[in-house]
């Protein structure tokens, strides 16, 4: 994308420079617009196709199978590489880093324990997954419809929202972040272990 966005403004340069007059302010400064557009472009075609990977009702279901059933389903390996897959190959506005970074380290340690085939380890991570999923899906929408972004989450009590039976989410189709002390969650997570 870099290389492709270089390209441009040299070959534009060089028609520019061709010319006997070389480029005008208002020329130059056309080609900075269509550049600016072209990145913008290219990035929200990235984010919009990194949304179906990325598809938080998957690790609704995963999730539930780790957690509940304490084991981890057959194609999680698959889902969860695809969605890392997807954190790697977008070119992330800088605004978005943070929420992507946070998600990417939780997604990490996911696959690791569904790689080692071990769901108790899984079980943390998993819940942690499945919440951020939902709250990047909400921040990559609101960047998309230019919209205020939420601050990246803090980690000490979140929790997936609940699903209904139709794969909806909480009220009004948002996230819901259930609050639990710290200890709670320390709780919570001995009692994965």
């Amino acid at each position: 994308m870099k290389t492709l966005v270089s390209l441009l403004v040299l070959g534009a340069l060089a028609l520019g420079l061709s010319a006997c007059s070389g480029p005008s302010a208002a020329d130059l400064e056309e080609i900075e617009l269509d550049v600016a557009r072209l990145v913008e472009s290219n990035q929200r075609a990235q984010i919009l196709a990194a949304l179906e990977p990325l598809d938080p009702l998957r690790y609704h279901h995963l999730d539930s199978i780790v957690r509940d059933e304490g084991r981890i389903p057959s194609d999680a390996v698959i889902w969860a590489t695809r969605a890392r897959e997807a954190l790697r190959w977008v070119q992330w506005p800088p605004e978005l880093l943070g929420h992507v970074d946070q998600y990417a380290e939780w997604l990490d340690s996911l696959l690791s324990a569904f790689r080692a085939d071990d769901a108790a380890a899984a079980a943390e991570p998993s819940r942690i997954v499945h919440a951020l999923a939902h709250t990047v899906e909400a921040t990559l929408e609101a960047w998309l419809s230019n919209e205020s972004l939420p601050a990246v989450p803090a980690l000490a009590g979140l929790e997936p929202p609940s699903h209904d039976e139709h794969g909806g989410h909480g009220e009004h189709g948002q996230p819901q972040m259930q609050g639990m002390s710290d200890e709670q969650s320390q709780d919570e997570h001995d009692g994965h272990e």
